[in-house]
């Protein structure tokens, strides 16, 4: 067997945060396993064999938490990407209806709509924030109406979508203010949720209305309802402020999509894989496990390093470049297997929805010097 290099980090710093490529360059060059003595977690992270580790969901099992540590699973465990079949099996029949491509193209004439609205009024404002103002507009105004959290509870939407990624990292200030508005959300969803108070036809009603119905269990409803709660968001907000960012530092790209709008679907694509809206999740080891040689013992948690893995320089050329013809366009970036996002087609969604907007408008895309 193979030794497992040490890399010495602290991987939830927000000095690791602002520079995460360079770690995870030199992570990459040490091998595809990693070991973080600060943390005392495996990390896996290159793209074959992360694909691999993803597809293992028996040997890597999530149904112990998420997170880096043991007090942030605890307030993950029994979400759906935080479970193991055949739980995880009836949660994902459970969650998936209103999320598949029959459902989400029934709603794609509201999203264009409001996606050409909203380019339209930036356009005459010509400087405005890309992230509040653009990336945020599309979850916040169609996607947490589709949700159907009542109005006294949609402010703190945000918030709570933040903590949920918070809360999966470690106990440091970010990590201990995650548990604070996960512990406000679980009080919500059990204290102020009912068939009367969400909006009719909502994908957050209808999870009530099986459990009404003895369909589903309690328990596994207030965890999908978080489900919806948290990722359809944060994720989402973060892959579009990464894509208008790329477009606005490659112009030559986007001239490229002006003139072939049929690369929308890769510009997509590498969006995704470089901006990895979710760099990692752990999993645990249920037995020894061996990664293209090197042994992970029992019981030992394990990351996923998405962000690194989307930047292997042994499957992407030049794996640092927004590339929009790139022809090898597979990534992580939604996962893989039987924990791969729910909801991708609808984030796939918006995120089109904008370009196709923004193309025929928009003759280039500049970021502000502060």
């Amino acid at each position: 067997m193979k030794s497992i290099p040490n890399y010495d980090c602290d991987f939830y710093s927000d000095a690791f945060i602002e520079m995460p490529h360079y770690h995870y360059t030199k992570m990459r060059q040490l091998g595809p396993v990693v070991y973080i003595p600060q943390l005392n977690n495996f990390a896996i992270t290159k793209f074959k064999a992360l694909k691999k580790a993803l597809f293992d969901f028996e040997s890597l099992c999530s149904g112990d938490g998420i997170a880096a540590d043991e007090v942030g699973c605890k307030y993950v465990k029994g979400q759906i990407v935080s479970s193991d079949p055949p739980v995880h099996r009836v949660m994902r029949k459970a969650m998936l209806p209103p999320l598949m491509p029959k459902n989400i193209n029934e709603i794609s004439p509201i999203v264009k709509k409001e996606s050409i609205k909203l380019i339209n009024k930036l356009i005459k404002q010509k400087e405005f924030d890309a992230v509040s103002d653009l990336a945020q507009f599309l979850p916040l105004n169609i996607v947490r109406d589709l949700v159907g959290v009542p109005d006294f509870g949609k402010g703190n939407m945000l918030n709570w979508a933040g903590a949920s990624f918070d809360v999966i990292g470690v106990q440091n200030q970010r990590g201990k203010r995650g548990v604070e508005e996960i512990i406000k959300l679980r009080k919500f969803i059990t204290g102020k949720l009912n068939l009367k108070t969400v909006k009719q036809n909502s994908w957050i009603g209808r999870i009530l209305q099986l459990i009404k119905d003895g369909l589903l269990e309690e328990n596994l409803g207030n965890c999908l309802i978080r489900d919806y709660i948290n990722p359809s968001l944060d994720t989402t907000i973060s892959a579009i402020s990464h894509l208008i960012l790329l477009l606005s530092e490659n112009y030559n790209e986007w001239i490229k999509l002006q003139k072939n709008s049929s690369l929308i679907k890769n510009t997509i694509n590498e969006a995704i894989r470089l901006g990895s809206p979710i760099r990692s999740f752990s999993r645990k080891a249920n037995k020894n496990v061996d990664i293209e040689g090197y042994h992970i013992p029992k019981n030992s948690r394990v990351m996923m390093l998405f962000a690194s893995a989307n930047r292997d320089e042994e499957i992407f050329k030049n794996s640092h470049k927004f590339d929009i013809e790139r022809s090898f366009n597979e990534h992580l970036g939604f996962g893989y297997g039987i924990h791969s996002c729910v909801g991708k087609y609808l984030a796939q969604l918006e995120m089109s929805s904008l370009l196709e907007a923004m193309i025929p408008s928009i003759k280039k895309i500049e970021t502000k010097k502060t």
